[in-house]
Formats: structure tokens, sequence, C-alpha cells
């Protein structure tokens, strides 16, 4: 009897996940000007909860592949059914279908901004995606893989959102698969399926990010089964799509040896060939207009700047400049340390610390951090990967006046109970790992 409550308690959480996002895709506002997000917003954070009660359910439940068939097709139906929604919370998609139409034509995303391109050389559709570029004035930011993605993929809106939905479910398959290595039911994945993150950032966001997160994730698969060559491959091809992965370069060179690193430095050059020629300011140019004078929804780097004094919203400012250098430094020390620990622990302590430390925290960021947080039990890691969507507070007064104002009061609804849970856990971990008085 108990058996079959648990099923009935199954059966209520997949009907609540399946309503609950058709409803949200029926209700919420799509391109209206002015239109408020942040209810839609919190409703979304709230269908987090269908996939944590699941999770809970499993151990009372058979393993069997119907259970695992409702997880992933509920996840993929609800995928495809946001698809129809429109790209409201991020304009990045627009940046990536315009370069990649660029190299279509011939053009370099690297050799001029949108906003310096005559406007004659492209069709009308082109026009209106430029029109929907954020910061047309700086040249692209992403690496040439990335760029060889958007010119393979990025030939309209649905077929890019689409394939970034590919990738996303590819995720959690690797999720799964790392789960059951361990010994554990390949079903909690359900906590990757049917999260609200993923599903908004992927398949209404379509971003890149997605990818990236793919191949470090088959890395760390990789080099826990040792096999390290491979490992080494998905890694490079992580980093030419964002540089973030340069974090777990640590992590290879201690169980791969330097030889392996050597192999990965020539991997980053191949798809740096498609772009011989290419004025190397010109290529880091976004990118450093990005790390000097970027700052939103940061946990540490305006209170600190504040404390200081070094007007940290100040791009001219040489004590913000610093203060970056100094958080990064901080960033790359925990990543060498964090290089004696099993991949999957030193995937979660460097993605946790670049979440922490980075002066600009986008929602989608903590995509790096829910696979670790899966794998790995950690549960303030999951968490936060859930309060981050608090970040889009700010759209709303974007979207209805044109200004980026973030609520300083945010910042602690986003961070503060994960990072109580965080020291807890701690606190727990290491009474644990300590003797008692009789021991030994």
């Amino acid at each position: 009897m108990k058996i079959r409550s648990q099923y009935s308690l199954f059966w209520l959480a997949a009907l609540l996940y399946i309503v609950g996002w058709v409803a949200w895709c029926l209700s919420v506002p799509h391109r209206e000007p002015g239109s408020a997000l942040f209810d839609w917003v919190i409703y979304a954070l709230l269908l987090a909860t269908p996939a944590v009660a699941v999770s809970l359910l499993l151990p009372a439940l058979s393993p069997s592949r119907w259970t695992m068939g409702i997880i992933i097709g509920a996840a993929i139906s609800m995928r495809i059914m946001l698809l129809m929604v429109d790209p409201i919370l991020s304009d990045d998609l627009w940046r990536y279908l315009w370069d990649g139409e660029v190299q279509r034509s011939g053009g370099n995303p690297y050799q001029a901004a949108p906003a310096d391109v005559e406007p004659e050389r492209w069709n009308a559709d082109l026009d209106e995606v430029r029109s929907r570029i954020n910061h047309p004035h700086i040249r692209s930011v992403y690496p040439p893989l990335a760029q060889l993605l958007f010119r393979a993929v990025a030939r309209g809106e649905l077929i890019w959102r689409g394939s970034m939905m590919c990738f996303d479910i590819a995720v959690g398959c690797l999720v799964a698969l790392a789960l059951r290595r361990r010994g554990r039911d390949p079903r909690i994945a359900v906590l990757w399926w049917w999260h609200p993150l993923p599903m908004l950032e992927c398949s209404v966001g379509g971003h890149v990010e997605i990818v990236a997160v793919l191949l470090v994730v088959a890395a760390m698969m990789l080099m826990e089964i040792k096999k390290l060559n491979a490992a080494t491959v998905a890694l490079a091809a992580g980093i030419s799509v964002k540089l973030l992965p340069v974090g777990w370069l640590p992590l290879l060179w201690r169980v791969a040896g330097t030889r392996t690193l050597a192999l990965l430095l020539l991997l980053l050059l191949v798809p740096m060939a498609f772009f011989i020629g290419t004025d190397l300011r010109w290529m880091v140019e976004g990118l450093q207009e990005y790390a000097t004078s970027w700052y939103s929804g940061d946990l540490l780097y305006r209170p600190l700047g504040e404390l200081l004094r070094l007007s940290p919203e100040d791009r001219w400012s040489q004590g913000a400049w610093l203060l970056r250098c100094a958080l990064f430094c901080a960033w790359a020390w925990i990543a060498w340390r964090a290089r004696s620990r099993e991949p999957w622990d030193g995937f979660l302590v460097v993605s946790l610390a670049f979440v922490l430390l980075t002066p600009t925290l986008h929602p989608w960021y903590l995509l790096w951090l829910i696979p670790a947080a899966v794998v790995t039990r950690s549960a303030a890691a999951y968490l936060l990967s859930c309060t981050v969507l608090l970040q889009y507070r700010v759209l709303d007064g974007w979207r209805a006046r044109g200004v980026w104002e973030e609520d300083s009061a945010m910042r602690w609804w986003v961070f503060a109970i994960p990072l109580i849970w965080f020291m807890w856990s701690w606190w727990r971990a290491r009474d644990a790992s300590e003797p008692s008085p009789g021991s030994g």
C-alpha cells in the first residue's frame, strides 16, 4: 500500500510539472514593451518543486524504464513548448544570429562591431537582428569554436534554440550516466531535466553556455574513467566555446600530466586557424570590454569596492581594476588548490568559486553549477542555482523604463540561504571527519 501511494505522489509531481509549465507558457507576456516578468520568474522558480519531490521519492520507487521515460518525455515535451515563447529574458541570441550570418556572408565577426557595419550590405531580416543586439558597438566576445558553431547552426531563432535544447537534454543524459557509474539511481538526473534554469536559459534564451557545459561534463566523466586524451579534447573544445573551463586546467594537469596539456594547447589552435589573419586586438577587444567594465548580480565585487572606497562602478578607476584582478587571482588560486580533488568535486569547487567571485553573474552562469551539485549531492549549490533566477527582477525596470537598476537587497535574497546552508554543511562534514575522544 505504501509503495502504491509513493507512485501516486510521483504521478502527482509529474502532473504538477506538466500543468505548471503549460500554464506558464500560455500566460507569460511576450515582447510587449513594458510588461513585467518577475511574477512569472517566481512562478518558474516554484516549478523546481516537482523535480525535488521526485528525487526524494525515488528511493521508494523500484527501478523501471517507464519512470525514466516519463521523466525524460515530460522534460522534452515542456522544452519543445518553451520554444514557442519569445526570448524575453536575454538578448544574447541576436548576437549569435548576427555573428553566424556575418560569417556566412564572407565577413569576420571580430573585424567590426554590428553598429559599424554598412546597412546596405545586409538584408532587412539581418537589420532587424542587429536592432535587437545589446551593446552593438562592441565586437564579438565569443571564442573561435563558438563562432564556428554560430556559422553552422545559427540560421534562425528557432533552429538555434532547438539546437541548444538538444544540448540541454544531453547534459542530463551525461549526469544520469555519471550517477549510474557511482552506483546511484540515474533517475536523480530529474534534478537537471526538470530544473527551471536550464529549461529557460536553453529553450527560451538559447545560451551557447550549454554547449561548453556539456563538453566540460563530458571531460569530468572521461577524467574519472582515465580516458585522458578524450578528456583533453573535450576540455579544449569547452574552452574554445567559453573561456571559463580554463579553471579546470589544473585538475586535468594533475591527472594527465604536462604532455596532455601540450595536446590541449595544440587543440586550442585548431578553431583559431579559421580566423587566420584576424588582428588579435580585434579578437580580444570585446572580451576586454567585458572584463574591465561590466558588473551585474555580483556577491562581492561592489560591496568590497564600496567598503574599500575603490569606485567599483567607475570603469576608469584603477582601484576597481585592481579589485577585479584580485578576485580573478583568488579564483585562480582556488582552481589550483582544487586540482587535488576528484573530478566532480573539483568541478563543483571551481564553479562555485566563480559564481561567488565574478563581478558579473548572469543567471545562466549557474548552468555550470547544477551538474556538479547533482552528482556530488550538494543541496546548497542546487538551491543557489534556483534562487539565482531572482536576479531577473532587474528586467522589469529595463523593459518599462530602459533603466538597468539593481535592488541591492536582491543580493541577499539570492545568496543568503544557500551560503548559510553551505556553511552548515561544511561544519557538519568537519565534525564528522574529526575522531571521537575515545577512538584510535
